[in-house]
């Protein structure tokens, strides 16, 4: 099997309580997206999630679960794990993932809350078997885009479809009114990701500079310098779908698509 869906999607609060027409407009698109997929399993990596400073959490659980009140709905219930995919993953060398558990191997209490940069993305998406990962803030951008490429690697060889979802806000600092303040180093962070979907690469944003990210308060940077890794490997380009700023944070959607070349 290949993989055939690879999406950025963010995962405010107002893409489902929709209390701004960019809210509206997100969610509509996400939900087109999310109509056509057919992958068996979903790969999620969360910035919200169990984050480790060297190497990527991976939860081996037999379930997880989310309990995640928003203004409007509550996200409940259970998503099985993909454990022979999860345990693959957790096998690759040079130290990119580390396996977590919780309580017990398998079982009833075999089970690991998922954070909102999971259970939002995954509110649109038929329930189906995941794996669940928490995003590391790893200074190594080569060694994030070398993960991104063998993560690809293993779902290729799986003999299921595998969709992956690259959970990221935007950066955080676009008002002074919001929790992080303001800083012009946001307009400048959006700026660059945003020019780099809509070109179809996100080469750049690799290279841009650490105050940039520093100053903008970005969750999305480390995910997609993974991302970036898997578009090389696929060779395929990203297509930006929408994006705007919901009073403090940037948000974005965009999707993969095969190459010109491919």
């Amino acid at each position: 099997m290949v993989i055939d869906w690879i999406y950025m999607v963010p995962h405010g609060d107002e893409i489902i309580d929709l209390p701004s027409e960019g809210g509206t407009i997100m969610n509509s698109k996400i939900k087109k997206l999310a109509a056509v997929d057919e992958s068996d399993t979903i790969v999620v990596l969360s910035p919200h999630g169990l984050t480790l400073p060297r190497n990527f959490s991976i939860i081996n659980t037999e379930w997880f679960y989310a309990d995640t009140h928003l203004k409007k709905i509550t996200i409940s219930g259970e998503w099985k794990n993909d454990r022979e995919l999860t345990e693959q993953i957790s096998s690759l060398a040079d130290s990119f993932t580390e396996e977590a558990r919780f309580i017990t191997y398998s079982g009833e209490m075999s089970r690991f809350p998922m954070d909102f940069g999971t259970a939002i993305p995954l509110h649109f998406f038929k329930r189906k078997p995941v794996v669940m990962m928490g995003q590391s803030r790893m200074p190594d951008r080569q060694k994030l885009i070398n993960f991104g490429k063998e993560l690809v690697k293993i779902c290729e060889k799986q003999e299921k479809k595998i969709g992956i979802i690259i959970s990221a806000d935007q950066a955080h600092t676009h008002s002074e009114t919001g929790p992080y303040g303001f800083s012009p180093d946001a307009v400048k962070y959006e700026k660059v990701v945003k020019d780099c979907l809509v070109k179809g690469s996100l080469e750049e944003l690799t290279k841009i500079d650490e105050s940039i990210v520093k100053n903008g308060k970005p969750d999305s940077f480390w995910n997609l310098c993974v991302l970036h890794g898997m578009l090389l490997e696929k060779n395929w380009k990203i297509v930006f779908d929408y994006g705007y700023v919901e009073v403090y944070f940037g948000m974005m959607l965009a999707h993969s698509s095969k190459s010109l070349e491919s």
